[in-house]
């Protein structure tokens, strides 16, 4: 599980918009959700995942709050 896989899937669901929707769709199951991701080939926890998403701020150059 790495952090990088975790980014990927961030992009991933910024560029695609059926991944997306997909993604989306699930998000109110849990389980179901991170067997997408994991089916999808993303392999990262929650707190990878936190991570992540400070990188992509950084790289897009935003101020979480």
């Amino acid at each position: 599980m790495t952090v990088e896989s975790a980014v990927a899937y961030i992009k991933r669901m910024r560029a695609d918009d059926d991944f997306r929707k997909k993604m989306n769709d699930l998000s109110e199951d849990e389980e179901a959700s991170w067997g997408e991701i994991r089916k999808a080939g993303y392999q990262f926890t929650m707190s990878e995942f936190k991570l992540a998403q400070d990188e992509i701020y950084k790289e897009h150059g935003i101020t979480p709050m």
